[in-house]
């Protein structure tokens, strides 16, 4: 970067330049957040099993994943699905999740042929949303081959306080996991190029 920045602002000095680079990789960090929150939605039958007895299942089940588990309250008196709201690092998610796709399988929630697919929900910064999608729903489309998991990222959302917005993932257990984990990257890519776009902003007015 730092190249061919200087020979665009080549009044720039290398010192100043590498001083920026240094405060965009500082403000920017191209990693993976400490904490994550994925919303989780299971039939409303299986509640009970989730929870377990005295809610001994659900304790167990946070202890064992390093993650906070809480189940939102259901929408009407004939919801069929009620969600899961999970928090935490990116290896608790995994454990969590993984767990109560199991549970849910062993309990026969699906038939015994029949894969445990779930619906996830992530939140991804808005001005990524359009593109995940990619223009015509190219980037989408590639990514759905990877996985057999479906992705949705609805266009007319408006953006939360944290002016984030929902990416829907539905799918079997590894399927969703590794969508999830794709368009995280997806994300944290697109919010360090915004990042650098904000720099050379800065730069262009030194």
């Amino acid at each position: 970067m730092v190249h061919r920045v200087q020979a665009r602002y080549s009044g720039l000095s290398l010192e100043l330049l590498n001083s920026i680079e240094l405060l965009l990789l500082f403000l920017c960090p191209q990693q993976q957040p400490e904490s994550e929150t994925v919303y989780l939605f299971i039939p409303a039958l299986a509640v009970g099993a989730i929870i377990g007895k005295q809610g001994q299942h659900i304790k167990q089940l946070s202890r064992f994943a390093g993650a906070s588990i809480k189940i939102a309250p259901a929408d009407g008196m004939d919801a069929k699905q009620r969600m899961v709201i999970i928090a935490g690092p990116p290896e608790a998610q995994f454990k969590a999740q993984g767990r109560i796709f199991g549970k849910l399988k062993e309990e026969n929630f699906f038939g015994p042929k029949e894969e445990v697919k779930l619906e996830a929900h992530i939140k991804v910064p808005s001005f990524a949303a359009g593109r995940v999608i990619g223009k015509g729903g190219k980037t989408v489309n590639e990514l759905q081959n990877l996985t057999s998991a479906e992705v949705v990222v609805p266009r007319d959302q408006t953006p939360d306080e944290n002016d984030q917005v929902v990416v829907k993932i539905t799918g079997h257990f590894y399927a969703s996991q590794v969508r999830k984990h794709l368009m995280e990257q997806l994300s944290i890519w697109f919010w360090f190029v915004n990042c650098k776009a904000q720099i050379m902003v800065l730069i262009h007015c030194v």
